[in-house]
């Protein structure tokens, strides 16, 4: 079109460089930017099969399924070509470490585990449904970062917190808890008297976070975050029992479908599987 518009303007139009311009026209058209049909629908597909996949997602999975080895920015100018989004969640504020001395924070923002059953992260969440709040209470292993127990109830108290702690201790055996650090923030639940004697009559070390440092228990925030993100959001929450419905269903998908860069591009159950073989 360069016969009938000046390069100038052609150029704000498509919004590049002159000199790039020039340069494309100097070099010719770069061979790795080339556009590849059978790639981009591809990639097009596997986003179909799940709209909530990103970048990150995207490549793992297209690995998984075709054996075809990709890097995020391939994966990231094809998704801009074809105009598909991932589902981004807010980045969570960071705070100061505030000091305290009532109760240890045992992981200091350590969140690596060598094996299951070392360190685990428990947190409370709630969920808008039309017919009032849900409260969740989620436990999640660090090694693995899967999630191993999870209650709902209409009431953020103590029994919500206890019976999803001793859900989580039951398929453990007393032998392997030696060590154990479940971590939470300072809630009301968290340093309560019962919920303590719990956590000592059981051999689990007591930890929780520094004083309105909600980064020091990162990990089960984020998921939270995933769980919102990716399911809760995507529905309109008509009653508790669909709430309920959905956070299983996301578990499920969570620890056993959903591939994580972190965990050797494995599932958490993936992961837990290979470490025991």
């Amino acid at each position: 079109m360069k016969h009938k518009y000046p390069i100038k303007t052609l150029c704000t139009l498509l919004k590049c460089s002159r000199s790039g311009y020039y340069d494309w026209i100097r070099l010719g058209r770069p061979t790795h930017k080339a556009h590849n049909d059978e790639l981009s629908d591809l990639i097009l597909n596997q986003y179909l099969s799940d709209t909530r996949q990103g970048i990150v997602q995207l490549r793992m999975n297209i690995k998984a399924v075709n054996g075809l080895s990709l890097t995020n920015s391939t994966i990231y100018r094809y998704m801009r070509l074809l105009d598909i989004r991932s589902i981004t969640g807010r980045k969570p504020k960071k705070y100061a470490k505030i000091p305290h001395h009532e109760i240890p924070n045992l992981l200091k923002r350590d969140f690596t585990a060598t094996g299951p059953n070392q360190k685990w992260s428990i947190d409370v969440t709630y969920i808008q449904t039309s017919e009032g709040i849900e409260y969740l209470c989620v436990i999640k292993d660090l090694y693995d970062r899967s999630i191993i127990a999870y209650r709902q109830s209409r009431f953020n108290d103590n029994p919500l917190v206890i019976e999803t702690v001793k859900e989580a201790l039951t398929n453990v055996p007393r032998r392997q808890r030696i060590g154990l650090i479940l971590h939470s923030d300072q809630g009301s639940q968290f340093t309560s008297i019962a919920y303590r004697r719990l956590l000592k009559r059981r051999q689990v070390r007591h930890s929780v976070s520094y004083k309105g440092s909600c980064a020091d228990n990162v990990p089960i925030e984020s998921w939270f975050s995933l769980l919102k993100c990716e399911s809760l959001k995507l529905h309109r929450l008509t009653s508790r029992s669909f709430a309920k419905h959905l956070v299983s269903e996301y578990v499920i998908f969570y620890n056993q479908h959903r591939l994580q860069q972190q965990l050797k591009e494995l599932t958490p159950l993936q992961y837990r599987l290979s470490a025991l073989t």
